[in-house]
């Protein structure tokens, strides 16, 4: 359909709205200026305020709606329809047969008010209940009404019968819900609204903390999340990152005609503390399969995460001989305590198979996944337990699988993560874990001309600089 939503969203019609359009398929307009004039203005006319919604295909046919115009032209003459003073040799136009009532069609445009409902909205603009359950239940495998916002707008189109024609929602600034008409009746559809894509580099110096440096240079945290996903097999943020550090990237930004609507993929990544670097670089081959490559087309990607949880510290370390905090006797602490707030998200670290779940001793809540690897890995001292996750579950990489919490024998709020390989403890923190898959050999000449195109870009340190756009 024709953007005759957004037409009327910038115009004095985004408030709500309910009017009726006369149509006519007879009206026929004569050859010469004067008729084409006329059609013009019609046509303009219909589409401004969203009647015309397709002048159809290729082929001549009419779209969904039909051609549609605003007015009906009778039997007069044309000096007396128009009035006095018109010149004799107009051309002629010739008049369609009167119709004795005219179709119209009704036209309702809205937003959802403060606390109020698509019900209640459409309600108050005349439209029957019957009709609102209608566009509810055909909508509903696709969005529940239950959950509109303040805000969301909608358009309603019916003919003078009150059946359905054309019914469009707009949830938030992206995504749309339609109810379009087929030989079937009435089916709905989902859609998100193009985005304008832009590629921009950005580069600094940590001064305190990667997200406040981001913050400082006008990005947001969903960019430092990204940036620090990408590194997660090889740099815990949360406590590894030093002053001075650097860090560069080249990453997507997504905009409306409103603003910025959010982060796309991190592109390009570097980081340099004292004498290490990382860099990972962003790729997709032919079969769609997308990861992080470092230069020499190695993945980033590890089978395990460093840490299961965004924490603030770690408490207490791998050890055979330690004193328990609670106890108050030397006994072997065999995992890693990571200090964060209760409530913070707990990720598995692997893919893997949910193998115990339940209450056992001084872990309190404790989960145990295995992996295919042979590992088993422990997440103690949990406060819940994600929905639905059971015994059986199939768990992927960094998928939430709980949350901190203090529960069993614990001073405070902390994840105890262990690793168990053949029966025994392993240190989390010094066990080496395979790359994922490299580029193939097939995709490496493709991978080898991004690489260049990207490493260049992360070079050129700079402000942030708006490299390509693209819709």
């Amino acid at each position: 359909m024709r953007d005759w939503r957004s037409r009327r969203q910038r115009s004095r019609f985004q408030r709500r709205h309910s009017w009726r359009v006369p149509v006519s398929g007879g009206l026929r307009l004569g050859e010469g200026a004067l008729g084409s004039a006329a059609l013009v203005f019609v046509l303009s006319a219909c589409v401004s305020y969203g009647v015309i919604t397709g002048f159809g295909d290729s082929r001549g046919e009419r779209s969904q709606l039909g051609l549609a115009a605003v007015a009906t032209f009778g039997p007069p003459s044309l000096p007396e329809f128009f009035g006095p003073g018109l010149p004799s040799d107009l051309p002629h136009v010739e008049a369609a047969a009167p119709q004795e009532k005219p179709a119209t069609m009704q036209v309702v445009t809205g937003h959802i008010p403060r606390a109020s409902t698509l019900a209640a909205a459409l309600g108050s603009q005349g439209v029957a209940v019957q009709t609102v359950d209608r566009i509810s239940r055909t909508l509903r495998p696709l969005f529940d009404f239950r959950r509109a916002q303040p805000g969301d707008f909608y358009a309603l189109i019916q003919d003078e019968s009150g059946e359905i024609l054309s019914f469009e929602y707009q949830r938030g600034r992206r995504t749309v819900y339609r109810l379009e008409r087929d030989e079937q009746g009435l089916r709905g559809v989902r859609s998100e609204l193009p985005l304008e894509r832009r590629v921009v580099r950005l580069a600094g110096v940590i001064d305190r903390s990667l997200f406040e440096t981001v913050h400082e240079l006008g990005e947001g945290a969903g960019l430092t999340e990204k940036y620090a996903d990408v590194f997660i097999w090889d740099i815990d943020f949360s406590s590894q990152t030093r002053p001075g550090d650097e860090f560069r990237m080249v990453f997507e930004k997504f905009y409306d005609r409103e603003g910025f609507v959010r982060y796309g993929n991190i592109l390009a990544a570097q980081y340099r503390s004292g004498n290490r670097e990382f860099t990972a670089l962003y790729f997709k081959d032919k079969d769609g399969y997308a990861d992080y490559y470092t230069p020499d087309g190695n993945s980033v990607r590890r089978t395990f995460l460093r840490a299961p949880v965004n924490y603030t510290h770690i408490s207490s370390r791998y050890s055979k001989s330690r004193l328990h905090p609670i106890l108050k006797v030397r006994r072997p602490h065999e995992g890693i305590d990571y200090a964060a707030p209760t409530g913070t998200a707990v990720w598995a670290v692997a893919d893997g198979e949910v193998v115990f779940k339940g209450w056992e001793g001084g872990f309190g809540r404790l989960l145990k996944i295995r992996h295919n690897n042979g590992y088993i890995s422990y997440y103690g001292h949990l406060s819940a337990y994600a929905d639905g996750l059971h015994v059986g579950s199939r768990v992927q990489q960094k998928q939430v699988i709980g949350r901190v919490g203090r529960t069993g024998l614990a001073t405070g709020p902390h994840l105890d993560y262990r690793l168990k390989l053949g029966g025994r403890f392993v240190d989390p923190l010094k066990v080496k874990f395979p790359a994922g898959r490299p580029v193939t050999v097939i995709a490496q000449p493709r991978f080898a001309q991004m690489r260049d195109l990207r490493l260049a870009e992360l070079l050129e340190v700079s402000p942030a600089l708006v490299l390509e756009a693209a819709m």
